[in-house]
């Protein structure tokens, strides 16, 4: 492990097939299914459930981006374990076959079917926010 000049923080995001990060950066932010947690170094600690949406970390001055969706997330001894249902790097992220997947969801989200409208949610969820990460990941390349 690096010292603590190479980052407060140990994160690490795991899904059921691989080992997405780790690594040690400065802060940590991502979704809850209570709202949005900021991680800064000698948080306390803390197990909650994983939400819907886009976690980022700061290192150095560089904003690093990922979609995840469902899991658990545990935070303790400045360490962040991450164990995501579904995890992506925005660098990876296909965002055209995203944009169809969005379109997919809201399109049965418009026939209100109700069998068909939370998978349908969860689904338009998890499009927005791997569109999300790719912009997000976009934006900050370029600045």
């Amino acid at each position: 492990m690096a010292d603590n000049k190479a980052g407060a923080i140990h994160l690490v995001v795991l899904t059921p097939t691989r080992k997405l990060v780790d690594v040690r950066c400065d802060d940590v932010s991502f979704p809850s299914t209570l709202g949005r947690l900021q991680i800064l170094p000698h948080h306390a600690a803390l197990v909650c459930q994983v939400g819907t949406g886009v976690l980022f970390y700061n290192h150095e001055g560089v904003t690093t981006f990922l979609s995840v969706s469902g899991g658990v997330a545990d935070v303790s001894n400045d360490t962040v374990t991450l164990l995501a249902d579904v995890a992506e790097l925005a660098i990876q992220i296909d965002v055209p076959r995203a944009e169809q997947q969005l379109t997919r969801a809201q399109a049965v989200l418009s026939g209100k079917t109700a069998a068909d409208v939370e998978t349908a949610q969860q689904k338009e969820a998890k499009a927005i926010a791997r569109l999300e990460a790719a912009t997000m990941h976009s934006g900050a390349r370029r600045t």
